[in-house]
This record gives C-alpha cells, sequence and structure tokens, in this order.
C-alpha cells in the first residue's frame, strides 16, 4: 500500500522521465480513474510539458506547463512506471515521453484517482488544505496539541490532518523501533517517548525511500515482491531484536505488526 516513501520514489522517478519535457501521445485508458475530469482535457493536458513534480503527503502532484496541475492519488495498488507498452496490463492511463517511452498509471485494483486541477483550483485544493506537516516538519509541540490523551496514537497518526503521508505500513515499523504498544494511547506517552516519535519518523522514511527506490516500486504483497520491513507481514516469525514471537491485531480497526517480547 503506498504511503510517503512509494509516492516520493514515483515523483523522483518522474523527474528523470518527464520533467521538462511534454508528451506527444496520450490515452486514457479506463476513464473510472479520472475524478471531474474528462478525458479530452487530461489528454490534452498532458501534451504540455511537466515543471515540476511534487508530493504532499501521499499524493502526487505533476505542475504543468500554463499552471495546471495533475493530482494523483495512488490509494492501494496505483504507481506510474516507464516502458515501451502503451496498454500493459493493469494500465488506466499512458503517456509517450521523448527520449523516455510511455510513462503509464497502472493499478491492478483500480482504485487509484487523477483530477486536473487549474492553478486557481489547486490553491483551495481541499485534501492539501487540511493536511498536517510532513514527518520532516513535525514538533513535539503539534503533535501534542494535536493528540488527545484519551486518543490511541495510532489513529491520531493516520490522521493525515495531524501528520501527512504516515500510513499503518509505518506505524507498525515506528513503534516497533521505539518499542512502543500497539495499542498505547496519547496520554500514555512520555516526554521522551514525543521527542523519540518526532526524531525517528523523517529517519525511517529516509531509509524506506533508499530500500524502496527502482524504477517500479514494489508493494509487499505484490507477486516477485521481498519484504523490506522489519515485522510488517511477519506475523509468527522472530523478533530480530528480542528474539520474541512477532503477532498481529487490530489497533483502530487496522492490522498492527508487533513483537510481543519487547513492545508491551
Amino acid at each position: 500500500m503506498p504511503e510517503l516513501a512509494e509516492v516520493e520514489v514515483v515523483r523522483r522517478n518522474l523527474e528523470r522521465w518527464w520533467e521538462g519535457r511534454g508528451a506527444s501521445q496520450v490515452l486514457v485508458l479506463d476513464e473510472k480513474l479520472l475524478v471531474d475530469t474528462t478525458a479530452p482535457a487530461m489528454e490534452e493536458a498532458l501534451l504540455r510539458p511537466l515543471e515540476k513534480a511534487d508530493r504532499r503527503g501521499k499524493y502526487l502532484l505533476c505542475r504543468l506547463e500554463g499552471g495546471q496541475v495533475v493530482v494523483f492519488h495512488f490509494r492501494m495498488t496505483g504507481k506510474i512506471v516507464c516502458g515501451d507498452e502503451a496498454e500493459p496490463k493493469y494500465g488506466r492511463l499512458s503517456w509517450f515521453v521523448d527520449g523516455s517511452g510511455w510513462l503509464v498509471f497502472k493499478d491492478q485494483r483500480r482504485l487509484g484517482k487523477a483530477r486536473l486541477l487549474s492553478a486557481e483550483e489547486f490553491e483551495t485544493y481541499e485534501p492539501l488544505e487540511r493536511m498536517g506537516p510532513e514527518p520532516d516538519d513535525l514538533s513535539v509541540d503539534h503533535l501534542r496539541q494535536n493528540c488527545s490523551d484519551r486518543r490511541l496514537l495510532k489513529t491520531a497518526l493516520l490522521d493525515q490532518s495531524v501528520v501527512a503521508g504516515v500510513g499503518n505500513i509505518a506505524i507498525s515499523e515506528v513503534f516497533w523501533r521505539l518499542e512502543l504498544a500497539p495499542d498505547v494511547k496519547c496520554g500514555q506517552l512520555s516526554d521522551e517517548d514525543w521527542e523519540n516519535l518526532v526524531r525517528e519518523l523523517p529517519i525511517y522514511f529516509e531509509e524506506i525511500i533508499k530500500l524502496s527506490t527502482s524504477d517500479e516500486i514494489k508493494y509487499v504483497e505484490e507477486a516477485g515482491s521481498s519484504n523490506i520491513f522489519q515485522i510488517y507481514g511477519r506475523s509468527g516469525e522472530e523478533c530480530s531484536r528480542c528474539g520474541g514471537r512477532i503477532e498481529k491485531m487490530k489497533v483502530g480497526g487496522r492490522t498492527s505488526y508487533f513483537c510481543g517480547g519487547c513492545q508491551r
């Protein structure tokens, strides 16, 4: 499932593949990908050069010459790849960039979305306006002000208005690093816990970006992928830190992985 790290890898790839150039051909393969945008409008927009590829939280923002912005939200299985095929399996949108090839939005579960915004619409785009700071801009004061004592810490961190880009995988991994119980409540954290959390989140994402960097991001449950995580998806295995057993449980309606030995 794409979180901040996976979207950032795609953003960096698009800088290499697309920035400064427009497409010479565009194919909308699945109009259900588009939100409040017609296929002809998207096709016309993508013919323009990409001025800059940005990211905010889990959103990929493609700023085009002339001011329009294409906003991609990958949801569960979305990704953008570069290749020789215009219509590969799971392809939903394709555009050909000279010198690179076909850029394709692939999406096995077909839940991802793309929206074309004018410069004015982008300035007031609500999902971005209400988004919290990125992990590397996070402060202890901000977190504590937005995390009530009785709230589960996991639920608070999944709230994109509290911190942007954090997802279920990151929470399992960071909680393991900090030896926090999966169901810990915000009011149970010490001052040191808050400081460690703010310090560790950007370190975690920086490391996962490096491990994920490739021409095609692979999700942990995708065929042919390898599990790069310490505990996520490793229920029943041995904890590499203490030798305890990795378990899983539902917290806030989402599956959490944790070590029963060192995350008490």
